[in-house]
């Protein structure tokens, strides 16, 4: 009888496996067993010791398990936002994506063009992002525009190291570091599009660069060759060199006053052909107000530019001014220039927000469909530009701008601009001075 309890308990041992309510309820029947004589003293001691044994296992099988639950649960788990953008991240954070996207459409009116200038609709901009990090210290951008096609249409196309201290890297297609305008993102302009000033830009370029962000200042500079392009080069395309150079000296939410410099030089390779064109800030004809046509026997070019801008509540001030200066061979050098100056007006309150450099978007303090009006600015800029020197007349072109915006949401926006050229000398469109009413829909996140 007793062997056989005995064998009754070794099989429970096997059976229980890690269940401390089970290791309970045999510890029970073994008291049971020696207090009634069933089992011996000696034997009670065996089965005390193999159930402690059984216990220690347990535990360990236990913590095994939960280690693996939670291993298991960090490399599968992810988080998934779709607050501003659609992101998705790993709990440590270690791994990220956002996808992100844009569409512009536009309609314009001509007036007083002499029939140089088609009205119409255009979709601007269609575009596509995904950004993110890898391991930390690795970031990614890639955007490509739809409404431009084919291999023109890559935008931002790079890889960012972000592991160093006191600078970061940068390798691929993006943004030449020069001008305020063009640093910042379309959807955050002023107006529908940037100022004539834009006729002198440096663009983007295949390249490496390092920078720095602070809060109250940034430095950039980078090594760039050609723009994107799916041509075979039978010359040499040149090289180029860039830098910007940036200084807040007040920042705090709705307070700001911004510096800057940047520096541009680019040696023009074989090809040796440059050109400057700008359209009367407006896009849906494609006609440029001013165009220097093809410069030929170029050896290199330089462009300089200063800023200022500042904040003060909800108004905002913003000017820049540029030179460009081009060598040629056997030919006199050229010298070229451009400024702006502009200021907008929140009604509902709101500041322009500012980081890294450039300004960010608007966020309405009460949204459309939350019970809000949304956010409502006025703006007014005047623009000038000259590409006339030498034996080149590309034109010079002064313009007026104002502009409405309605920030319905943080990611929906309505703009309407009234573009009243005001002067043109020289150029393919001497004496034209066309009124143009533009309108925009647009939705970015």
């Amino acid at each position: 009888m007793k062997l056989n309890i005995l064998r009754l308990i070794s099989m429970l041992f096997l059976l229980t496996g890690p269940a401390a309510q089970a290791s309970s309820e045999i510890e029970t029947l073994i008291d049971m067993l020696h207090q009634n004589g069933t089992i011996s003293d000696a034997q009670y001691a065996r089965l005390q010791a193999e159930l402690g044994e059984r216990k220690i296992k347990n535990n360990q099988q236990v913590i095994s398990l939960d280690k693996q639950r939670l291993q298991a649960k960090k490399s599968s788990d992810v988080e998934v936002s779709v607050k501003g953008a659609v992101s998705v991240k790993t709990p440590d954070g270690a791994f990220t994506t956002k996808i992100g996207a844009r569409v512009m459409a536009d309609a314009t009116a001509y007036k007083n063009d002499n029939n140089t200038m088609g009205d119409g609709t255009k979709i601007r901009r269609a575009r596509m992002s995904l950004q993110g990090k890898m391991y930390h210290d690795w970031a990614y951008k890639f955007e490509y525009d739809f409404a431009t096609g084919e291999i023109k249409g890559i935008a931002d196309a790079f890889v960012e190291y972000q592991g160093l201290d006191a600078m970061s890297v940068r390798v691929g297609n993006m943004k030449d570091p020069f001008s305020l305008q063009f640093q910042m993102n379309a959807n955050y302009n002023l107006f529908m599009e940037r100022s004539l000033t834009n006729g002198l830009n440096t663009g983007r370029h295949i390249g490496a660069m390092v920078f720095t962000n602070r809060k109250n200042w940034t430095a950039s500079a980078g090594l760039f060759g050609g723009a994107v392009q799916t041509v075979g080069k039978e010359k040499d395309e040149g090289w180029g060199l860039g830098s910007r150079v940036t200084y807040a000296p007040i920042n705090s939410q709705g307070s700001l006053l911004h510096l800057a410099v940047s520096a541009n030089y680019r040696d023009a390779g074989e090809v040796a052909i440059l050109r400057f064109k700008q359209q009367p800030e407006s896009n849906v004809s494609g006609i440029n107000i001013v165009d220097t046509g093809n410069i030929a026997k170029v050896d290199f070019h330089s462009k300089y530019g200063l800023e200022v801008a500042m904040v003060s509540g909800p108004l905002s001030v913003q000017s820049e001014y540029v030179t460009a200066s081009v060598s040629r061979y056997s030919a006199p050098s050229l010298a070229f220039n451009s400024w702006y100056i502009q200021t907008g007006y929140l009604l509902t309150g709101e500041s322009r927000q500012y980081r890294q450099g450039k300004f960010g978007k608007i966020a309405p303090r009460s949204s459309v469909g939350n019970g809000g009006i949304g956010a409502w600015e006025l703006g007014l800029r005047y623009s000038t530009i000259n590409l006339n020197d030498q034996n080149i007349m590309g034109g010079a072109a002064k313009s007026l701008t104002l502009g409405v915006n309605w920030f319905a949401t943080s990611t929906i926006r309505f703009s309407a601009n009234y573009i009243n050229v005001l002067q043109v000398n020289g150029g393919p469109l001497e004496s034209v001075h066309p009124d143009i009413i533009q309108l925009r829909s647009q939705w970015a996140f």
